[in-house]
């Protein structure tokens, strides 16, 4: 019996020096570590206190993460025995998503520093949050969106896998997906999930959560310090179209801000009617088009379909999204609308 405490005792010290962590019956060793940055940043944070996220997987299939991948971007894929069909004939993800971080920092999220960021990387300034970090998110469709689904956010809110399910059968006027299609989606996501190398970290700070981890001190403050270090939900406020006596219709506006605005916000959609039926372009026509219909409340004015979009209609299900003062400020609406003067010769 002595003996046996004795290698128990032995066994029990030798998990603790290595730094063995359990969670849900599974065993993952992040100790000794070797380099900090290349460590999961869900994994980290449990092991420093915080629960795991009710869509937590250990690891990812990458011939089914990349089928997610291709549901992302072409709205369609196979997989082995599954014969994969449309989603949405009128939107892809990508369409309202970007898939990468959109500010140099990546917990700033003025809606001048993202616009400068991905007009510099050519990429386009959408109405809907970025898919970077999606995995690592608690909160989902967030504040004023029930204004616009009511009840249907109650159960996609804390639930990643619903979300997408909201975003497929309503956001995207699509279906709802099949239950391999979720998966490949949340095998893509599980790949992208943040290390600590995505974070802007500095070395010191890398320190704190390596010390936290392998030797058990400040863990409080390790754990805070990640928590705070990336997005874990995006703010939406809905703030209604600017009444017509609060208009400048571009009076003041920065001309070049909006004319990034206009090329990669309107553009992006609207060129060549790739989304949408209406078509613009970047000349004097567009820019009457759009200058002559900026008065007044309705789907043609800028200042109305920027903050309340449009809503599908029998017989076409394209709409726009609208842009949330998150995204789009008030201020760059008046810079929208200095470009369009120009380009519209007024």
């Amino acid at each position: 019996m002595k003996n046996l405490i004795l290698y128990l005792l032995v066994f029990v010290f030798a998990l603790v020096s290595f730094g063995f962590i359990f969670s849900d019956g599974a065993q993952r060793d992040i100790a000794p570590i070797d380099d900090v940055r290349s460590l999961s940043v869900i994994e980290v944070e449990h092991a420093l206190g915080k629960e795991l996220p009710n869509h937590y997987q250990k690891s990812y299939d990458p011939e089914l993460a990349e089928v997610g991948e291709q549901l992302i971007k072409e709205g369609k894929a196979d997989y082995k025995e599954y014969s994969g069909k449309i989603i949405s004939s009128y939107f892809n993800c990508t369409d309202c998503h970007n898939l990468v971080k959109e500010t140099e920092e990546f917990t700033n999220l003025d809606p001048q520093d993202r616009l400068e960021y991905l007009s510099e990387n050519d990429l386009p300034f959408t109405a809907g949050s970025t898919f970077f970090g999606i995995y690592n998110r608690s909160r989902f469709y967030n504040d004023d969106y029930y204004k616009k689904y009511g009840d249907l956010v109650n159960d996609a809110q804390d639930t990643l896998a619903n979300a997408i399910q909201l975003c497929a059968e309503y956001c995207a006027s699509g279906r709802k997906l099949e239950q391999w299609e979720l998966n490949a989606i949340m095998h893509y996501y599980k790949k992208n999930e943040l290390k600590i190398s995505d974070l802007d970290l500095k070395e010191d700070e890398q320190k704190l959560i390596q010390l936290a981890l392998e030797e058990g001190v400040n863990q409080k403050e390790a754990l805070t310090l990640l928590q705070t270090s990336y997005v874990d939900r995006y703010h939406a406020t809905f703030t209604g179209t600017k009444p017509e006596s609060k208009r400048k219709y571009g009076e003041g506006g920065n001309v070049e801000n909006g004319e990034k605005i206009y090329k990669s916000a309107c553009m992006y959609c609207h060129e060549n009617s790739r989304v949408t039926y209406l078509n613009l372009n970047d000349d004097v026509l567009s820019g009457k088009y759009l200058w002559n219909h900026k008065e007044g409340y309705d789907d043609l004015s800028v200042y109305q379909v920027v903050r309340w979009g449009t809503y599908p209609i029998i017989g076409r299900k394209q709409y726009m999204p609208l842009y949330p003062k998150e995204k789009m400020s008030h201020d760059q609406v008046e810079d929208l609308m200095a470009y369009i003067k120009k380009l519209a010769r007024k």
